[in-house]
């Protein structure tokens, strides 16, 4: 009876359809135009043979002909990681699949698509695809992603006004990695051009908000005078109330280090100013005067000694 069990076990594992079969069958779909039965052959080709990059290359194209474009990623970038030698063949079908997710207007295919075109293919120029990527890694916060596409981004922009908007992009990006020795001049050229007006408004909070990083960052760092120079440009005109009165806050600071405790309570009043009753700033700058008055405070005079 055993041996009678294991026979009829071995033949059905035999009959077992082979991704050998499901690709023969989903061949003999594709050529006949039913993609969609053509790509659960070869999906189920993939089961039995997860390595396959014949079949994931199928999978791809069949996947694209029927719209479902997250499946056609997935399928050419397996196809470029697994064949190093079909990497031009995979970012192909990558570039389609971008294409055909943008025609459709699914936006987020597209970008899946162009981040897998880079994961395959990272020195190939995006072109015109070079912004739909680039503002997705800046969507998703990916600072390091959009930092690197953003300047072919600007480079392959259509007009000035698209130019500035993606380079205002990249300054927040580099904002956002605290790298302000990027963000300043990137604000700063959108500013002097002015081809944008909100855009450059939104530049010089930028550079407000960059300014007070970079000011921060240096007074814990013990550069004082550095520090209070960003600090000061931080105060500039246009910038955010609360990236002003945060300024005048690091100032505060840079002069009580300097032991000028008149111009720190001066500027610890300034950051007081124009915030809302109990915000974290006016918090902090009430606490900071606060010891400054007790420690500017006549110690007490001791009792007189007893005869």
């Amino acid at each position: 009876m055993r041996g009678w069990a294991i026979f009829c076990l071995t033949l059905g594992l035999a009959c077992q359809p082979s991704a050998a079969d499901h690709e023969t069958l989903g061949d003999r779909a594709y050529a006949a135009g039913a993609y969609r039965d053509a790509l659960a052959e070869y999906q189920l080709g993939l089961k039995a043979s997860p390595g396959s990059p014949d079949l994931n290359a199928k999978a791809g194209a069949a996947a694209l002909h029927v719209g479902e474009y997250g499946t056609a990623v997935d399928a050419y970038v397996a196809l470029g990681q697994r064949d190093g030698s079909r990497a031009g063949e995979a970012a192909d079908g990558l570039e389609r699949v971008a294409r055909a997710a943008l025609a459709a207007n699914d936006r987020t295919d597209a970008a899946k698509g162009l981040a897998g075109l880079r994961a395959v293919a990272p020195g190939r120029p995006l072109g015109r695809y070079a912004r739909l990527a680039a503002l997705d890694a800046a969507d998703r916060g990916d600072s390091a992603s959009a930092m690197a596409l953003l300047p072919g981004a600007v480079v392959a922009a259509g007009d000035g006004r698209m130019a500035d908007s993606l380079l205002f992009v990249y300054g927040m990006a580099a904002v956002r990695a605290r790298d302000c020795v990027t963000a300043v001049p990137a604000f700063e050229g959108v500013i002097r051009r002015q081809r944008e007006p909100a855009v450059a408004d939104r530049a010089r909070e930028g550079l407000g908000l960059c300014s007070l990083v970079e000011g921060q960052r240096l007074l814990d760092s013990g550069k004082l005078g550095e520090a209070e120079d960003w600090f000061r440009r931080a105060t500039a005109p246009g910038a955010p109330a609360d990236v002003v009165r945060g300024a005048f806050l690091g100032l505060g600071d840079v002069k009580r280090a300097q032991g000028d405790v008149g111009a720190a309570l001066e500027s610890y009043q300034q950051a007081l100013a124009g915030g809302a009753p109990g915000d974290t700033i006016a918090q902090r700058a009430q606490q900071k005067i606060d010891a400054l008055g007790k420690a500017d405070a006549p110690s007490p005079t001791p009792p007189p000694k007893q005869p």
